[in-house]
């Protein structure tokens, strides 16, 4: 029961709780432009509340996911590319995390920049790769699930579009904020069918494995 109250909420969490370090960052970010600025730029070295917007906001935004991604692998039937989409979801979370730890340089875009600002693109960049793969692979697994449809189709659907965006992102694009937003209401999107759908259907297909008596 606790992981069925769990399973959804903690993706869940995790959006609203981003949305809102978005949001209350932006707010006393001074000009701070949602459509043209990175979302990065919030916790960057010398923003207002960096330091608040990059260890309250972001790095639990990814504790949650991480959490959702145990949560989801012990539930799910075990599969070498179960395992690595799961793997790879969960190095998305993680390079986020120390992507917070080491900020970009203030507005992200320096002449020079220092390490921490290279350590914090090289990890964004790796993080957003390997969620989109991990979709991927997750949704090319689900043809095995039972009733996984929705989950299978949409990780392709939203998969592809999530590295298209990716790959949109240009740091002189007056829209790169939200191109960045769209890529990660995408990515999270993907999350919640899945959360949907392991509490509609493998909640509901263990219990009847564990009512029947012809089961070990």
């Amino acid at each position: 029961m606790k992981k069925r109250f769990l399973i959804i909420r903690l993706p869940l969490l995790s959006f609203i709780w981003l949305f809102l370090t978005v949001l209350l960052g932006g707010l006393t970010y001074p000009n701070y432009s949602h459509s043209s600025q990175f979302i990065s730029e919030l916790g960057a070295t010398g923003a207002p509340y960096g330091a608040l917007v990059n260890y309250l906001g972001f790095v639990p935004t990814e504790i949650f996911i991480l959490l959702f991604i145990f949560l989801a692998s012990s539930i799910l039937p075990k599969s070498r590319l179960m395992i690595l989409g799961m793997t790879s979801i969960a190095i998305y979370a993680i390079a986020l995390i120390i992507a917070a730890v080491f900020p970009c340089d203030f507005g992200c875009k320096p002449d020079e920049a220092s390490i921490s600002h290279n350590l914090h693109m090289s990890f964004g960049m790796i993080a957003y790769l390997f969620g989109i793969i991990g979709i991927i692979v997750l949704a090319i697994e689900s043809k095995k699930w039972p009733n996984a449809k929705l989950v299978h189709h949409s990780g392709w659907v939203l998969g592809v579009l999530a590295f298209v965006l990716l790959f949109s992102f240009d740091p002189e694009s007056k829209f790169v904020g939200l191109i960045q937003r769209f890529t990660e209401i995408t990515i999270y999107a993907w999350f919640l069918i899945l959360a949907v759908y392991l509490n509609r259907h493998m909640f509901n297909s263990k219990a009847q494995m564990s009512n029947n008596p012809f089961v070990d």
